[in-house]
């Protein structure tokens, strides 16, 4: 009864590993870092192309085939408009990467707006604010302890920027270090016991695995009752603020009536806060440590940072919006550390997979490598090389487009890209204008070692100490 699905993809001529009580091929070789599995299927069990793999009975295939995987998120996005069910309350099932087939399709179009490059500069000040505080507190740290967990300060400033423009509240994680804001902040991606218990035994049951409770849920309706606080406060007295959540507030139809329900802009603030907090830092966390071992490249960064802010007359947005080395280097950091090791599809219509015979049934879950992508030799010759003029336009155009996916492909990719990017480039050239990053003893050597307990890529133990010091 247990092994009754094992077969599937043998039966249907599909190379990969073979599964086995009670895991499926879940961990892959029992319990292997972030990144390792999908290594392991794309490189020893035919992933590169396409392999069969099983989430305890469930089937998923594997597709590393950049062909197969531009018709999949491009140009059959038709077959493949779903992402998997995740589990959680009803709050949670509004979010825009959960909805499904229309439903998800209008609130995208409602939403993408909201990131537009005016809606940005909008938001610049506040960011900029924001990235000031980081600025202070890396100070602060450096002169008393002589070093800086930079990982830990770029997750308050994250912390912070996303309270303020999805919540409407002021945080103070630099100043208050009992934030309740933060503390269940971080229970969002705390991917504990709990929600891996979760996480396993939806693979047997989502019904039964609703019934488990996690920190998430607790979290949820905390984020719910501060966002219909704030709603209630701004629809009594209207603001001027210019948020995400007040852009999400404004959206009217033509008859002037709010688009969005109370539950729905719920739903998408907390994804903001979900998706923005750990991932961002994490980029951020990546970008300064490969500056800091790299001390060529940081000074090319300050160069080009001094002279937008003279071109543009101060630190303003169109100063920031003006580094394409810095663009660059943001880059190749997303390429060498991706926040997400995959993106996933759920099939929707039956589809024969380009170049082969296979017929994917509707339902299958597909899964798609980035970090085995991203460090290919076939695609990045020396991956692991930090070189930011990888993404010089004339290199970009050598290469196929989805050997780039820190952000998805296609129409489902990540609606906050534009958001993302653009509060990095707040935050690290706010600090490198003043500052110049160097490792300490404790720095890790290059590559960065993954931590093996992170659902998302991270570094190992999670600690990245840095010095920050004054430039000359």
């Amino acid at each position: 009864m247990l092994t009754k699905n094992f077969d599937y993809w043998k039966s249907r001529g599909v190379p990969g590993p073979r599964p086995c009580l009670p895991w499926g091929n879940e961990f892959g070789p029992p319990f292997t870092k972030v990144g390792e599995f999908d290594s392991w299927l794309y490189h020893k069990h035919g992933g590169k192309k396409y392999c069969g793999y099983f989430e305890l009975r469930k089937p998923v295939l594997f597709v590393g085939d950049l062909e197969m995987i531009k018709a999949i998120t491009i140009k059959d996005f038709d077959h493949f408009t779903d992402q998997r069910d995740q589990l959680g309350n009803d709050l949670f099932k509004e979010m825009l990467i959960i909805l499904k087939g229309a439903k998800w399709k209008e609130t995208r179009s409602v939403m993408s707006p909201t990131f537009s490059a005016s809606k940005l500069k909008a938001m610049y000040q506040l960011t900029l604010d924001n990235a000031q505080n980081l600025l202070k507190y890396i100070n602060a740290q450096q002169v008393d302890k002589g070093e800086v967990e930079i990982k830990e300060a770029f997750g308050k400033f994250t912390m912070d920027n996303i309270a303020a423009s999805a919540f409407g509240i002021n945080c103070n994680s630099f100043t208050d270090p009992n934030s309740k804001f933060a503390a269940m902040s971080a229970s969002l991606s705390d991917f504990d016991p709990l929600s891996m218990l979760q996480f396993i035994v939806q693979g047997v049951s989502a019904k039964l695995a609703a019934l488990i409770p996690t920190p998430v849920d607790k979290a949820g309706e905390f984020f719910r009752s501060a966002v219909l606080k704030t709603i209630s406060h701004r629809e009594k007295n209207p603001s001027s603020t210019r948020d995400f959540l007040q852009l999400l507030m404004d959206t009217k139809d033509k008859d002037g009536k709010r688009i969005l329900s109370d539950s729905s802009i719920v739903a998408q603030s907390i994804l903001f806060l979900f998706a923005g907090y750990e991932t961002t830092a994490t980029l951020l966390t990546f970008a300064a440590y490969c500056l800091a071992l790299d001390q060529e490249i940081q000074q090319r960064v300050q160069q080009e940072v001094d002279d937008a802010v003279e071109r543009h007359g101060g630190l303003t947005y169109e100063a920031v919006m003006d580094m394409p080395y810095l663009d660059r280097v943001i880059s190749e950091t997303l390429r060498l550390y991706s926040p997400a090791p995959r993106t996933e599809r759920v099939c929707t219509k039956k589809y024969t997979l380009p170049g082969s015979d296979l017929v994917i049934d509707v339902g299958t879950l597909l899964a798609i490598p980035v970090l085995p992508i991203h460090r290919d030799p076939e695609y990045y010759p020396d991956p692991l090389r930090f070189d930011p003029d990888r993404f010089l336009p004339e290199e970009k155009e050598k290469r196929h487009p989805c050997s780039y996916l820190p952000f998805g492909s296609g129409p489902r990719n990540c609606i906050a890209m534009r958001f993302a990017l653009f509060e990095a480039k707040v935050a690290l050239v706010t600090m490198l204008r003043e500052l110049t990053l160097k490792p300490t003893p404790q720095t890790p050597p290059h590559p960065m070692p993954l931590d093996k307990k992170a659902f998302l890529v991270s570094p190992e133990g999670g600690r990245v100490p840095l010095c920050a010091v004054r430039r000359e």
